[in-house]
């Protein structure tokens, strides 16, 4: 059980999706959002859109993920609220430790009594290190300065799942089983993503990209690359036809092409990294963003990009 402050702050925008088999699904998609700049780092930057998705039955309905800032949470809520009129919201699930996937749980919970969120204990314990006031005012309040305060009045809860992951939809008559599945090492570290078998899907939170460029801060050695790609096989493995990344653009789809296309990019990276890393310097710091973005001109989100590109130097 983990004890979570209350945080705030602001942004939005949404994304729907086709219905098949007895559940539905959406997906909300925030759209990118300018953060303050790290010293070193170019001006004028935007954080990465970031899609929240929503499956629901007859009478019950899960959310995956919880967005960064209490406003965009607040717009979440009222959009969740539209689409499950007259439904109950059981369970938030949280895919991953990073802060722009949790911080917002415990305004939701205020919103929807009684829901639990769940998640595997791994996370929890990443949760927790974001947390520890040095991270969170050197990263994350750094970014949205004054935009995420944590109040000391009040704390939400988190539970950990058994450790096959199953969970479900409607708990009371045990009714359309979801799985967390441990994929581990994908952009950071102990990643999970969510699995609906009725559906053929996943709901792959970081481990999966759509048109953003990928963070690869947390994942900077071949070897820890390496464990990306084997998780991507992992996902592969279970043969899913619907695939939601966390970070991705509108009129991306939701296809398995996903998964090609994050692997791809891995791919490059290792190769551009190793070639121009080599170089040192701001001058091989412009060369490697300008290489990335004449490769992939169609993905958004510079800050990721930018600070990824700064840990490559930092470890040359």
């Amino acid at each position: 059980m983990f004890s979570l402050p209350i945080l705030t702050a602001l942004f939005t925008l949404v994304a729907s999706t086709p219905h098949p088999s007895s559940l539905k699904w959406d997906v909300y998609l925030q759209p990118s959002v300018p953060v303050v700049s790290p010293p070193g780092l170019p001006s004028n930057l935007s954080f990465s859109p970031t899609a929240f998705t929503l499956v629901h039955s007859a009478h019950h309905a899960i959310l995956i993920d919880a967005p960064v800032t209490f406003a965009t949470t607040e717009k979440l809520a009222d959009w969740i609220k539209t689409k499950i009129q007259g439904k109950k919201l059981t369970h938030i699930y949280i895919t991953h430790g990073h802060g722009d996937h949790f911080f917002g749980l415990p305004i939701l919970q205020q919103k929807f009594p009684g829901v639990k969120a769940v998640t595997t204990q791994q996370t929890i314990d990443h949760m927790n290190q974001q947390l520890f006031p040095d991270v969170f005012a050197s990263f994350w309040d750094s970014l949205f300065p004054g935009a995420i305060p944590i109040p000391t009045n009040r704390t939400e809860v988190i539970d950990a799942l058994p450790e096959n992951g199953i969970f479900y939809i409607d708990d009371t008559e045990k009714k359309h089983v979801v799985q967390a599945v441990k994929v581990g090492q994908t952009d950071t570290y102990n990643t999970t993503i969510l699995h609906i078998p009725s559906l053929d899907m996943v709901v792959t939170g970081d481990a999966v990209y759509g048109s953003c460029f990928q963070y690869l801060v947390d994942t900077n050695t071949t070897a820890l690359r390496s464990q990306w790609l084997s998780a991507l096989d992992e996902i592969e493995g279970l043969k899913p036809k619907i695939v939601v990344p966390s970070h991705m653009q509108e009129g991306d789809g939701f296809g398995p092409n996903h998964l090609k296309d994050t692997r791809g990019y891995i791919d490059n990276w290792e190769r551009e990294a190793d070639r121009v890393g080599k170089k040192g310097g701001a001058k091989g710091r412009e060369e490697l963003v300008e290489r990335v973005r004449k490769q992939y001109p169609e993905r958004i989100g510079d800050f990721i990009l930018e600070v990824s590109v700064q840990e490559v130097f930092t470890q040359n």
